[in-house]
């Protein structure tokens, strides 16, 4: 890809046209420049802007500052983008006020579909690699932002994944084998969802309340205990036989309890009554005539002799009558015994049918604890399922944390193997990387590294651009073009011409540095396109030389001292990164 133009449907914009080989610069002026400042700045005029609205023309998402600053800001305006890839010349067109839609030549697509396209025409992405797409690699080439800037690999910040598709994408364009990468960042999710797992099976809150009653102890001591609880409760059921009226043949085996206690009660009752019948027929109530005069004797009492035969008819009178006393308690006696010899047979007869239905009742139960002893029969099973579950996946996890711990281990030799076997391209790209590198700080060491890494982690490969000098800015800075260009010029698997560097790329680098960057810009780039915006105090410090090569190859001067200085030609406060 190669960028030919960037033009707008309103007449302030300054079209921007790129030179097609070669370098193309854009220089912000300031409108005395014999008044020269350090330290003045260039904010405003559309260096920045302009890698944004070509990012914008590249398919940015809609939640994209700039998509959404011109949406509301300039809604009637419209961008054109023209691009050559592999010599076939691509219009882009892309609404402000319907960012949703771009326009591929007549080819009217959403963004989806349009980055869809640009990734078939400008990536070589095998299927089914995740990450990897137009947008997630085009930065590489356009840095779009100032957080862009911070760091050689990572062009822009991609979220919480940051570290694996980092390396991911510096592994594509550097040709290495991504396969290998996401085969260790998927192997890795999986023991991460494995662990997962683990943790929810340990903390089932059902799993929970069941062991509670059985802490500290061994699952499959628990799963046996059950399973004998199981067998005797089912052996129970089998013999179960279930009465209908259980209830009612119990309610008249309580009755008949009752009646029993009843007839007992009576029988001592009337047993007591024999008892104190015989007890008054052993006592005699007889009085003897003697016994009278004696008394009245003593009494020194003169009985008539018609007193003394009124007392021998007394005599006669309660003889009669202890005769007939004894005779009547002797009846009743009778009758009584009768009445208990009728009670013992009814306590026979009702000890017999108590006793039936007692037999019964043992050998039947109700239907409700049935239903009780099925129910608690089937919460054991459920019991047993779960934890039988529960050990085979155990028993699952543990298998297959050691199967994905021997394939980190067989994807970590196999990385080990495959580095070995493409040592002369790693060592072609270091090499590359290394002489520019020592154009700007000839005694320190410096190359690109890529070796396995055998960490638990998701990174496949350790990509590091080094140039061992000091930390400073400049020295970043210095790495990062170094970088950029290796990528362009031997990296693989895309169709890329084009680099494109803002101006705050040079801003902390010297004179002397910024000097032997251009000269590197003017003797590599015969074939490809080198984009950058630079500031007028930049292009100053540059050497005599420099200072003409820039000069010779500016395509566009925007200035502060108007609105038609400016890119857009008019004053407005956009928001971008």
């Amino acid at each position: 890809m190669r960028l030919i133009s960037l033009t707008s449907n309103k007449e302030t914009f300054k079209s921007i046209i790129f030179n097609r080989n070669g370098a193309s610069f854009i220089v912000a002026k300031q409108n005395t420049p014999e008044q020269f400042d350090n330290t003045k700045t260039y904010n405003g005029v559309g260096k920045s802007l302009l890698v944004a609205l070509i990012n914008f023309c590249l398919g940015a998402s809609t939640k994209n500052k700039i998509t959404k600053s011109l949406q509301e800001k300039l809604s009637d305006w419209q961008f054109f983008l023209t691009i050559e890839i592999k010599d076939k010349s691509y219009t882009i067109a892309r609404y402000a006020n319907s960012p949703n839609e771009v326009k591929l030549n007549d080819e009217n697509l959403s963004v989806t579909e349009f980055c869809k396209k640009l990734q078939s025409l400008c990536f070589n992405i095998p299927s089914d690699t995740k990450y990897l797409s137009f947008r997630s690699l085009i930065p590489f080439f356009i840095r779009p932002s100032k957080k862009s800037y911070v760091q050689y690999n990572e062009a822009e910040i991609v979220g919480t994944g940051a570290p694996y598709q980092k390396q991911l994408y510096n592994a594509f364009l550097l040709n290495l084998d991504v396969n290998l990468s996401q085969a260790k960042m998927q192997t890795k999710k999986e023991i991460a969802t494995t662990n997962k797992l683990h943790d929810n099976i340990k903390n089932d809150l059902i799993l929970r309340q069941f062991f509670e009653g059985y802490q500290d102890q061994d699952s499959s001591l628990v799963l046996a205990d059950l399973e004998e609880k199981i067998r005797k409760l089912e052996k129970d059921l089998k013999q179960f036989e279930v009465a209908d009226d259980y209830y009612q043949i119990k309610q008249e085996s309580d009755e008949i309890k009752r009646t029993i206690d009843k007839i007992q009660n009576s029988i001592e009752l009337k047993k007591n009554s024999i008892k104190n019948i015989e007890q008054s027929l052993k006592i005699s109530p007889d009085v003897d005539i003697k016994d009278i005069k004696n008394i009245f004797n003593e009494s020194k009492l003169i009985f008539q002799e018609n007193v003394e035969k009124q007392l021998s008819e007394l005599e006669i009178f309660y003889q009669s009558l202890t005769c007939n006393r004894g005779r009547r308690l002797q009846q009743q006696k009778q009758l009584i015994l009768d009445k208990v010899t009728t009670l013992e047979k009814d306590f026979t007869a009702s000890k017999k049918a108590l006793d039936n239905k007692m037999k019964f009742l043992d050998a039947h139960q109700a239907l409700d604890i049935f239903t009780k002893m099925s129910a608690n029969l089937a919460e054991l099973v459920q019991n047993k399922e779960k934890l039988q579950s529960y050990e085979k996946l155990q028993h699952d996890y543990d298998q297959k944390k050691l199967s994905l711990k021997a394939n980190l281990t067989l994807q970590s030799r196999q990385t080990i193997d495959y580095l070995d076997g493409v040592k002369e391209d790693i060592d072609k790209i270091m090499e590359y990387f290394r002489e520019l590198a020592k154009r700007f700080y000839p005694d320190a060491l410096s190359g690109i590294t890529v070796k396995n890494n055998d960490g638990f982690n998701q990174i496949r490969y350790d990509i590091e651009a080094k140039i061992q000098s000091d930390s400073s800015d400049g020295i970043n800075s210095v790495k990062l073009f170094c970088y950029d260009i290796t990528i362009l010029m031997q990296g693989k698997n895309h169709s890329m011409n084009f680099i494109f560097h803002d101006s705050r790329l040079f801003s902390d680098i010297d004179e002397t540095h910024c000097s032997e960057l251009f000269k590197i810009v003017q003797n590599k780039f015969s074939d490809k396109q080198y984009i950058a915006s630079i500031n007028q105090n930049q292009l100053n410090t540059l050497s005599g030389s420099m200072k003409k090569f820039v000069t010779q190859n500016t395509i566009k001067e925007l200035t502060d001292d108007s609105d038609n200085g400016k890119l857009l030609g008019i004053t407005v406060e956009l928001e971008y990164d």
